[in-house]
């Protein structure tokens, strides 16, 4: 079942566009949403109840007040998480931050796929103007500012937090995982450079379409995303585009008990 009314084009080894379009939640799609958010919040391991994971998203949302901004990226990560957990990328990571009910920071997502880590940047906007291949270059450009940086540059390391993330007794324990981001986020305070060539990446768009709702023209998308990431350098690109109606689906699923 195509619960994300999803279209995937695998260009080649390195390269795969998935496409999906999210009008209104299934009783399919609330199903997965209801048997994965727990863990995409808390981790794998996580026992919290959905009623209580329900009321601490609630309560982040409702803190944002009229901040649609933070609200939709939020809501846009999360669909993001659910259709990779989907689509079996193994998720080594937290959908907050340790230190509040929110968001995490660092990278959106560290997955492991076939034993391969990817790193997932989600950007999304509600302003139609803007398109599909302007945010998916918004989120190669954060990316690879991230993958690239060390301590020198005076940013945070953001396998530091992976790290952090990784420690959490809830999240499955991979020793060679851990070693991997241990050693990357030693590298990056004793400025030891990386390429984003080095790396699997996930960036992600999702554009809320509101009243001018469209599905994806898949070859029109697909021709114009292949002329933007000729000049990519990552290893391997899955690349993550979604067409959302808005946010009332997701605000309505949580406020339920």
């Amino acid at each position: 079942m195509n619960i994300f009314n999803e279209t995937q084009i695998i260009l080649s080894e390195r390269v795969t566009f998935n496409f999906l379009n999210i009008e209104s939640y299934s009783k399919e799609l609330i199903s997965l949403i209801e048997r994965e958010i727990g863990f995409i919040r808390n981790g794998d391991l996580s026992d919290e109840e959905i009623k209580d994971v329900k009321k601490r998203l609630k309560k982040w949302i409702d803190s944002k007040k009229k901040d649609n901004r933070a609200k939709n990226g939020f809501i846009a990560e999360f669909i993001c998480h659910l259709y990779l957990r989907h689509a079996k990328f193994e998720q080594y990571s937290l959908f907050k931050n340790l230190e509040e009910n929110g968001p995490k920071k660092g990278f959106d997502g560290l997955y492991l796929f076939k034993d391969e880590i990817w790193v997932v940047e989600s950007k999304s906007t509600e302003d139609i103007s803007k398109t599909h291949e302007s945010k998916i270059n918004d989120a190669y450009t954060d990316i690879k500012k991230k993958l690239e940086s060390t301590d020198k540059e005076k940013v945070n390391d953001p396998w530091e937090n992976a790290l952090n993330h990784l420690d959490r007794r809830s999240i499955k324990y991979n020793k060679t995982l851990l070693n991997n981001v241990k050693k990357l986020s030693k590298d990056f305070i004793n400025n030891v450079e990386h390429k984003i060539k080095e790396f699997n990446i996930i960036p992600c768009s999702t554009i809320y379409m509101h009243d001018n709702w469209n599905f994806i023209d898949n070859e029109e998308l697909k021709a114009k995303i292949e002329s933007k990431i000729k000049n990519y350098d990552a290893k391997k690109l899955n690349i993550l585009c979604v067409n959302k109606k808005s946010v009332e689906c997701f605000l309505e699923f949580i406020k339920t008990q």
